[in-house]
C-alpha cells in the first residue's frame, strides 16, 4: 500500500462559472495528477443541497446529491 497513488478530490467553494477559485483548482488538479495522484475534479453545482436542517433530515433523509457526495469523499 505504500506506492499507492494518493486519491484527490477537489473541488472549490464557489459555484459561480467563471470562479478564479474553480480555475486555481483546476491548475492545482493538473499538478497533482502530473505528480501521479489520482485526482477527481467535482463542481458543488452539481451537487445541489439545502442549508443543514437537522428537521428536515430526520423527516426526508439526507439527500440523494448528498449522499453521492459523501460517497466520493469517502472513496478518496
Amino acid at each position: 500500500m505504500e506506492n499507492a497513488k494518493p486519491k484527490i478530490l477537489a473541488f472549490a467553494g464557489s459555484a459561480r462559472r467563471g470562479s478564479l477559485n474553480k480555475k486555481l483548482v483546476r491548475a492545482a488538479a493538473a499538478g497533482a495528477q502530473r505528480a501521479g495522484a489520482a485526482v477527481t475534479v467535482i463542481d458543488l453545482g452539481d451537487y445541489p443541497m439545502p442549508i443543514y436542517d437537522g428537521d428536515l433530515e430526520a423527516e426526508k433523509g439526507i439527500p440523494e446529491k448528498g449522499r453521492e457526495l459523501r460517497q466520493l469523499m469517502l472513496e478518496h
